[in-house]
């Protein structure tokens, strides 16, 4: 049968290959039902290692709750998993891992953990750049800051939205993975700033993962062909930059002057 959260690309995503990326950016789609002409991952990962994976193989694959070897089934609410995030330690576990000082800090922090409705998402599947055929619920970039400034500022090119990054010590995957799905809002953060990622080895520090939910996906994808990327103010040494700027404002009032 076919899968009805499953829509035939029509986001021309080719302008994403310009920033030759060294990790291919990798599309994210959450299925009711089983997905047609792919494989299953061959191993158990984490939710937060699934993305690597996929840039690795460089094919494109579908997991269950039997390859996902964390707490990231239980968010996803997928078939064989407890299906909603619940824990009989009231909050212990925080502690024991050392992460908190005491068990309500840990609980409080579940509050910020969001997750699927239960029994809406069977498979997941995990599609590299360049093997995409559906259009992505969420698109995954991990990229120096420099690139990722890019994909951030062309959402706010003709939205004027802010730049958000939201986190959990622990159990970041939520926020990563499923909040930017539910709320429609492009979430980032830098690696290396999450405790079960660290522990997993999943990337090296400092690189910034750009998720891209498919509410914002066709307005950052044509504002990247319109805007400029780069600026050349920003080849110049400190002081340069520094008189560009106040000449550049000193011009601008003059302009405002003229109504």
């Amino acid at each position: 049968m076919p899968d009805w959260t499953l829509l035939p690309i029509k986001t021309d995503l080719s302008v994403y290959k310009k920033f030759n990326f060294e990790r291919s950016p990798v599309a994210i789609n959450y299925c009711f039902y089983k997905p047609e002409g792919f494989k299953k991952l061959d191993k158990p990962v984490g939710l937060c290692e699934m993305v690597k994976a996929a840039q690795e193989k460089g094919e494109p694959f579908y997991i269950t709750a039997d390859e996902e070897d964390c707490v990231g089934k239980m968010f996803l609410g997928l078939p064989g998993s407890s299906n909603t995030p619940h824990y009989s330690d009231g909050g212990r576990l925080g502690v024991n891992l050392g992460a908190m000082q005491r068990p309500a800090v840990n609980l409080r922090l579940r509050t910020f953990c969001p997750h699927m409705e239960p029994g809406s998402v069977h498979y997941v599947l995990y599609t590299p750049l360049d093997k995409i055929v559906y259009e992505p619920d969420l698109l995954v970039f991990v990229c120096p800051a420099t690139q990722a400034e890019i994909l951030l500022r062309a959402n706010t090119y003709t939205t004027g939205d802010m730049y958000e990054a939201r986190g959990t010590t622990v159990a970041n995957c939520c926020s990563l993975y499923i909040y930017p799905y539910q709320t429609g809002k492009i979430n980032y953060m830098v690696s290396g700033l999450s405790w079960g990622m660290n522990g997993r080895r999943v990337y090296p520090e400092g690189l910034v993962i750009v998720v891209i939910p498919f509410q914002k996906l066709p307005i950052v994808t044509e504002n990247l062909k319109e805007m400029t990327w780069t600026r050349d103010s920003l080849n110049l040494d400190r002081e340069g930059y520094v008189k560009w700027d106040a000449d550049l404002t000193r011009r601008t009032q003059e302009e405002s002057k003229n109504f």
